[in-house]
């Protein structure tokens, strides 16, 4: 999920002797940390231990050493150290596509799951649910959520305005349309758009906020946004979809950013 969200936001980060400490991107509560340390001393990047709701399970995030594809170029990756009563401690990865330098981490309210952000840069972002007693398989649930998306807003309908067509409706102008006839056709066709968990709306259930990503190959349905209340176990289901300005009315208080609802779809009929 490379390409820019619309709720664009500057990461700020500050030293916090001797590790790092981050500014969290989009969740209000969320404890935010670098996914990467660009250090040249292991010893720099101190643990960071995050604790949950019930006083007893935790995570540490801890890093180690990272050397991609050269055994002498290498960078310091995160990693999760999760602890809960009654079992030893467990160790669980970032994600592949947490590649960059903001994550950020919040338990749920029942101590039993946390939720993880990331991006690529300050502008993007996925998503990944853990769950404490089994850690070391992070859960993609957005997957209904991104295809619901495609139904919402149908990218074989976007309409592509520019200086030639200002309707954007010539076949010229809307010849590559990402995720059209094959994603709408494909039941299990999954788009690539930007998921970002917003908070914990009970124990089981994450809020979750959907975004066609902000960028001129969507055309008429760029930066669209959704939100879904989503079932953590067992089946990831949707439970209620929540448009835009619902989105911002209700959930405004748990985004670190200040949402703004997007304009209108544009459409070809």
């Amino acid at each position: 999920m490379q390409r820019s969200l619309l709720f664009a936001v500057t990461v700020l980060f500050a030293a916090m002797h001797p590790a790092f400490a981050a500014q969290p991107t989009w969740v209000k509560k969320a404890i935010a940390f670098p996914a990467w340390c660009y250090s040249d001393k292991t010893g720099e990047c101190k643990p960071l231990r995050i604790p949950a709701p019930d006083g007893k399970s935790s995570v540490e995030v801890r890093y180690r050493k990272y050397f991609g594809n050269s055994p002498y170029i290498w960078s310091l990756q995160a990693y999760l150290r999760v602890t809960t009563p009654g079992a030893s401690a467990r160790e669980a990865a970032l994600p592949d596509d947490f590649q960059a330098v903001n994550a950020e981490l919040l338990w749920s309210p029942d101590s039993h799951a946390f939720f993880v952000n990331g991006s690529s840069s300050a502008i993007s972002g996925s998503m990944y649910v853990y769950l404490a007693d089994h850690p070391t398989q992070p859960k993609d649930i957005p997957e209904e959520a991104q295809r619901d998306m495609l139904k919402e807003f149908p990218p074989c309908k976007a309409a592509f305005p520019n200086a030639d067509d200002a309707g954007g409706c010539k076949k010229s102008s809307r010849d590559q349309v990402p995720g059209c006839e094959y994603g709408e056709a494909d039941p299990k066709y999954i788009p690539d758009y930007n998921m970002i968990g917003i908070d914990w709306v009970n124990a089981s259930t994450i809020l979750v906020m959907a975004e066609v990503p902000c960028d001129s190959l969507f055309g008429g349905i760029m930066c669209q946004v959704m939100g879904y209340e989503l079932e953590v176990v067992p089946t990831s289901r949707i439970l209620k979809r929540i448009d835009a300005k619902e989105l911002k009315l209700k959930w405004q208080k748990s985004m670190e950013w200040k949402f703004r609802i997007p304009d209108p779809p544009q459409y070809c009929e």
